[in-house]
């Protein structure tokens, strides 16, 4: 999916913007679009960055203290 960046913001604003989230989201947000790692940390401007549709649930190992 293709988004536009809003004036002042970062990758990980427009992953919360988009995601409600950034755990694990820049990074893919980074392997999506590679010539990002060249521009400053304020975007652009209406730059069009490549976002995953979905971003997959993290599992976590649960330990349960009581058994």
């Amino acid at each position: 999916m293709i988004v536009y960046t809003m004036q002042n913001e970062t990758i990980d604003a427009l992953a919360y913007r988009v995601f409600g989230k950034t755990a694990g989201i820049v990074e893919i947000i980074y392997q999506n679009n590679p010539k990002l790692c060249e521009l400053p940390a304020i975007l652009p401007m209406g730059l069009e960055v490549n976002v995953p549709e979905s971003v997959p649930e993290k599992n976590f190992n649960s330990i349960n203290l009581w058994d």
